[in-house]
């Protein structure tokens, strides 16, 4: 059905037209036609393009509750970007393809949310064929920007239409329960906690990085939408990137998705961090994808210009489900990488204009990425830059067939603290663990299912070296043993290779993922959080004490070693 104001526009379009050749009619029966002539059909031919003009535009005005303009705010299509006028109005050409007309929630500005009970963000509005206006009403906060707050990162909720193995006890019986429910009960209920312990008042934003769902077990074309359910339902007001899975190469998947989230390509900002949210999950053969990942041209035009409107004295924060710095499954201009230890491995194609961008802002850039179901803090030497790539463990850690990822980090997701432009504290938050347990501590030799540190990383046999596995480290971090009093600096592993403990742990549970995945055979996996200790007494008691970029200290006894090769499939929750 044709809008009142599409009718409106015809309807004047058709009597100008009309009158206008009226007009020439006249004109061409008089003595002086031809110039009069050509006068009126170039009037026609003028309100007839400006009408055209009209229906080819996206236009609107942005007002905050009160009905007072916004101007200079960011609006897009996702293919171009545009601010607002001293006015409030903007407007843009309308270009095929795009679907959703949208704004940067500016940082003096609340973010609109779907529902008061579906926290998830709602800036968007999707186009239509016979609608041009789109109009926004901003609510501004009311003690103005909000200069800390705390950024909850989720990795990989992953949740399946399908019921995995899941056991609660020794006796290996497995319970039926969804991985939607897991999600639900375990880490959501986690997460409410940890920001009812954080002082009142305290702002708390939530990414989610990608792959909401995946449809094993069947297409439910329900699964998104309940996700974002579950996502939307703490105090935190969320957002999410899109993941290869929530994809996989099908367009009524990911039509699925932006039909519950929204655009795919948008940007928003808090505090003095502006955040980027984009998909750059590049399929070239139905299901398979780029990794590293890639970008199109027609998105790199449309980030330059988003990065070209924003507050250069910002951090930029960019979101994005699959790594840049690292991978295996390369676009033919991707580079390899220049690192023994990670050989196989390549960076993305659009990583020097990313960085070349991003040199822009002040406040410097962090790069938020989710994907591999591991932790890696993955750092490399590039083109003159030190670059850390913030690669996010997953919530569903082996999807759903454990509580831990593939490198041994358990299931949990992250919390960032931010003070103007600066990161000011981050932790791994283990689902049901303790803020406190950022480790777990094994000896090299115990047998995991026939697989072990010592075997795996070629470590020193029979003298009880204590292997640490240091969740969020990075190379910033001090760990060392403490044995009889005295501190020793532990030796870190970073290399393509595998967790021993979560491998045979897997190798015995996992059914829905191979055991390939899982192995040394993946040679995508990277670990580099891994620390080892040979003690000068094998029979010493030892301590892990582990030191953050931000002063927190961590501690663990060689008294709480895992031993035991399985247990069952919730072992770290007992």
């Amino acid at each position: 059905m044709i809008g009142a104001m599409a009718m409106l526009i015809m309807g004047v379009a058709s009597m100008v037209s009309q009158a206008a050749e009226k007009k020439a009619e006249t004109l061409a029966d008089s003595t002086f036609s031809r110039d009069a002539l050509a006068l009126a059909l170039k009037e026609a031919e003028v309100v007839e393009a400006q009408i055209r003009s009209e229906r080819d535009s996206l236009r609107g005005t942005l007002t905050d509750t009160a009905g007072v303009a916004m101007p200079h705010v960011v609006v897009s299509d996702g293919v171009a970007c545009t601010l607002t006028d001293s006015l409030g109005r903007y407007a843009l050409h309308r270009h095929k393809g795009a679907r959703f007309v949208y704004y940067t929630v500016p940082d003096y500005c609340a973010v609109p949310t779907h529902a008061a009970d579906d926290r998830t963000a709602d800036f968007y509005r999707a186009i239509n064929d016979t609608d041009s206006v789109y109009n926004f009403t901003l609510t501004r906060l009311p003690r103005g920007k909000e200069t800390r707050y705390r950024m909850i990162v989720i990795g990989d909720p992953q949740v399946t239409n399908a019921f995995s193995p899941y056991y609660t006890g020794p006796n290996d019986n497995p319970i039926k329960k969804s991985d939607l429910a897991r999600f639900t009960d375990e880490t959501m209920a986690d997460i409410r906690r940890t920001i009812a312990d954080l002082p009142e008042g305290t702002p708390v934003y939530g990414l989610s990085m990608g792959d909401d769902v995946q449809y094993y077990g069947g297409y439910n074309d329900s699964l998104e939408h309940q996700i974002r359910l579950a996502l939307g339902s703490s105090e935190m007001t969320l957002f999410s990137v899109i993941g290869n899975h929530d994809q996989d190469g099908k367009r009524v998947y990911k039509e699925k998705w932006e039909e519950n989230w929204g655009p795919t390509d948008y940007s928003f900002d808090r505090g003095d961090v502006h955040y980027v949210c984009f998909n750059n999950c590049d399929f070239y053969h139905g299901a398979l994808y780029y990794s590293p990942g890639e970008l199109s041209d027609k998105q790199m035009a449309w980030l330059t210009q988003d990065l070209e409107l924003a507050d250069k004295q910002k951090k930029v924060v960019l979101c994005y489900h699959i790594p840049l710095t690292f991978g295996n499954r390369p676009n033919k201009k991707a580079q390899p990488l220049d690192i023994p230890t990670e050989a196989g491995h390549y960076s993305s194609s659009r990583l020097s204009d990313l960085l070349l961008l991003l040199e822009n802002f002040a406040g410097g850039y962090e790069l938020f990425c989710g994907h591999t179901h591991f932790a890696l803090n993955h750092e490399i030497d590039y083109e003159g830059h030190h670059v850390m790539e913030h690669c996010h463990a997953a919530a569903c850690g082996n999807i759903w067939q454990s509580n831990v990822n593939i490198c041994g980090t358990p299931n949990g997701y992250y919390v960032y603290s931010f003070d103007g432009t600066e990161m000011t504290n981050a932790y791994y938050k283990g689902t049901e663990w303790k803020r406190s347990q950022q480790m777990t501590l094994f000896r090299a030799d115990t047998n995991f299912n026939d697989e072990s540190y010592a075997k795996d990383w070629d470590l020193p046999h029979k003298r009880n070296v204590l292997v640490a596995n240091v969740f969020n480290a990075d190379s910033r971090w001090r760990v060392v043993a403490m044995e009889n009093g005295r501190e020793y600096p532990m030796t870190r592993i970073s290399s393509v290779g595998q967790d021993a403990f979560a491998t045979g742990y897997h190798h015995k549970y996992s059914e829905s993922v191979s055991y390939w995945f899982v192995s040394k055979k993946n040679t995508y996996l990277i670990m580099n959080h891994l620390y080892y200790y040979e003690p000068r007494s094998p029979h010493s008691i030892l301590f892990v004490k582990a030191t953050d970029p931000w002063g927190n200290t961590y501690t663990e006894s060689s008294t709480h070693v895992v031993s035991q090769p399985f247990f069952n499939y919730a072992h770290y929750y007992q």
